[in-house]
């Protein structure tokens, strides 16, 4: 019988590795995508529809991974993302962007909850909080990665897509190497909010959004606003932990969703305010006015929910 990686008690293994590495390339790949279109007047045609595709693939994401093998639960949405992308480069009009844009938000979300669940179940369980912390900063390193690269290469105009499908390609073939030990499935409800939505995580959520729309935002505005993309990564590790700890046992992928479903809504929403706003003195005052009452909110209210609701 084929060792399972996790039976060694140590967080890094092959498997976990194939878990980052495809979570960096489903990142890197949307994003590549994501910003130059939304910076180029598809902002609005992209962003509430791709975000409307998260939400809705969100109930379903337990019933699928305790249905089918999680690593095809990774492995087909990315595939479907990589046709999207194809479709990107012939789309000609706002709507057919906004079609693909809600079918990309489709697969993006299905996607990204099978590989939290993975980076999960793939290490020893002493090791998950920091497997959390580990793939949530990866994954954050290719939306940086990703982000600016499509931004550099935009000016080739055709040859700029070769670079998302690429590392579509690779994050495929990654998915596709894992060793994903069997389990049997436990009969969930087709529709829930397990790996989708923790409920006893919205505050800290919230103050989550807040930041990545101010860093989403700055991200346009400033001429060096993509750090604000590296900070958000840098904090993510330390961020995410928050909700891992407010999760009860079995709740770990479920805080983690609600972490980045939070997070992407934000840096998105962002995005598209500082592409669409034409006033960008006002967009300033409220970028700055966000930031100062999110840390207000944080050490005001955020802190001490944190402190009361932590379960672990």
């Amino acid at each position: 019988m084929k060792r399972n990686s996790i039976d060694n008690a140590r967080l890094y293994n092959r498997n976990f590795g194939l878990v980052c590495m495809a979570g960096f390339l489903l990142y890197a790949s949307t994003y590549s995508v994501l910003l130059p279109l939304m910076r180029s007047g598809l902002a609005l045609a992209l962003c509430f529809p791709f975000l409307i595709g998260m939400l809705a693939a969100g109930p379903f994401n337990a019933w699928l991974a305790d249905k089918f093998r999680r690593k095809h639960v990774l492995g087909y949405p990315f595939v479907g993302i990589l046709l999207v992308f194809i479709g990107y480069a012939y789309a000609s009009t706002p709507y057919q962007y906004s079609a693909l844009a809600l079918l990309h938000g489709v697969g993006f979300g299905l996607a990204t909850s099978a590989a939290l669940t993975l980076s999960i179940d793939m290490v020893h369980t002493g090791y998950r909080t920091k497997s959390n912390m580990v793939y949530a900063f990866v994954s954050r390193l290719g939306m940086v990665a990703g982000g600016m690269a499509g931004l550099w290469l935009m000016p080739l105009s055709t040859y700029h897509w070769l670079w998302p499908v690429l590392a579509g390609g690779v994050g495929v073939l990654a998915t596709s190497l894992m060793y994903v030990p069997f389990r049997a499935p436990i009969g969930l409800p087709v529709c829930s909010t397990d790996r989708y939505l923790l409920g006893r995580a919205l505050v800290p959520a919230l103050n989550v959004g807040i930041v990545a729309f101010v860093c989403g935002a700055l991200s346009l505005l400033c001429v060096y606003g993509s750090v604000s993309l590296l900070v958000l990564a840098a904090l993510s590790p330390w961020l995410v932990r928050m909700f891992v700890k407010l999760s009860h046992h079995c709740q770990r992928a479920t805080g983690n969703m609600t972490f980045h479903l939070f997070l992407d809504a934000g840096l998105l929403l962002g995005i598209a305010a500082g592409a669409s706003c034409t006033d960008t003195e006002f967009l300033s005052w409220l970028v700055w006015a966000l930031l100062a009452g999110s840390v207000l909110m944080y050490f005001v209210i955020t802190r001490f929910y944190y402190a009361k609701m932590r379960v672990r």
